[in-house]
């Protein structure tokens, strides 16, 4: 009995096989030469594997697929081992974490516990930034393959319309790429957390609150997305809701320095809270929270005010202030930072 057929309940084995079928098909009717895959990965080896048993389905099927001329890929099976190692030295995975392809420099994995992470590929960064990816392998190349389909023509040429004069992505096209991944893969976190996060960049909080909360239904743990959440409340004015919400992100941050950073966020919504409400309890949050920040990070005021000095002198403004205002709420006495709250209030005036 081959590995996928011990575990894999009937509904769960029906659907991944429909997602490969359709992967074939839309491998099929690609722009030619933007994708390259493998035959059929050695039997012997993939059973030897410790791969779970939704993904061995698409190694029994591609052993590699490559999109977008090698942009992205996922890797043969004899190429995982290695790669894993070369990241496990960097010190990117977590225990169980299988690395199984790339995109640029962004490295997917599988996670060992798909259900605490919200999704059976994650996506690592360079630094370490951790995001629940995709449902299933296959679903993961659909989606990057609903991407091609965007970016390019069908003879595999580029649209260079989709592209601002710095040679950025539109945020319309953004948009589309995030639509169109979630179009194959619905409960996504990862790419519905972006499009949460272009939605707040443009001002639209309450649909940015919507997104975000679909993203938490599949992705409970997911610190990045109750960050967002919080984001989405304060700029609501619910100002209580967005301190739960960032204190929630540093509950489940991974990272020392994420935590730190949105515990600092829930104490200045109950800054904001007390200084609207005048209730205590909005005080004693805040102190609470201060208290949280500097166990983890003593010297979090000091990088603030070093960040809000930096970014006075690329005139950066607003960035400054709001770094200013971060620090000011985990240290609120610090002669440093009032000061140069007062130089920065002069500027604006």
């Amino acid at each position: 009995m081959s590995p996928e057929q011990r575990t894999l309940d009937p509904a769960e084995r029906h659907e991944l096989l429909a997602a490969l079928d359709r992967l074939e098909e839309r491998l099929e009717t690609a722009p030619a030469g933007l994708h390259a895959t493998g035959g059929a990965a050695d039997a012997d080896a993939l059973e030897a594997s410790n791969l779970p048993p939704e993904a061995v389905l698409l190694w029994k099927k591609y052993d590699g697929v490559e999109l977008m001329s090698g942009e992205a890929c996922v890797f043969p099976l004899g190429e995982l081992a290695d790669a894993t190692a070369r990241a496990q030295d960097e010190g990117l995975l977590r225990p169980g974490d299988i690395v199984i392809g790339e995109r640029g420099r962004l490295l997917y994995a599988l996670p060992e516990d798909p259900w605490a992470e919200g999704a059976s590929v994650v996506s690592i960064t360079e630094e370490n930034e951790r995001s629940p990816e995709a449902s299933s392998v296959m679903r993961l190349l659909l989606g990057l393959l609903g991407e091609v389909a965007v970016l390019y023509d069908d003879h595999g040429e580029f649209h260079d319309a989709l592209i601002d004069e710095w040679g950025d992505l539109e945020p319309a096209t953004h948009r589309k790429l995030l639509r169109r991944r979630l179009d194959f893969d619905p409960i996504a976190p990862g790419p519905r957390l972006q499009l949460a996060r272009l939605l707040l960049g443009s001002g639209e909080q309450r649909a940015a609150f919507k997104e975000v909360e679909k993203v938490l239904h599949y992705a409970p743990e997911f610190a990045a997305a109750h960050f967002v959440r919080g984001q989405a409340l304060r700029g609501l004015g619910k100002l209580e809701q967005a301190r739960r919400a960032f204190a929630r992100g540093a509950e489940h941050a991974y990272d020392p320095v994420n935590a730190a950073d949105y515990e600092a966020w829930a104490a200045l919504a109950a800054v904001e809270a007390h200084a609207a409400s005048g209730d205590e309890a909005d005080s004693a949050h805040a102190a609470s929270h201060a208290a949280g920040v500097l166990r983890r990070r003593p010297d979090y005021a000091q990088n603030q005010l070093l960040g809000a000095q930096a970014r006075l002198q690329q005139r950066d403004n607003d960035v400054a202030a709001e770094l200013l205002a971060l620090g000011l709420a985990v240290a609120p006495r610090n002669l440093e930072l009032l000061q140069l709250r007062r130089e920065l209030e002069d500027v604006e005036y």
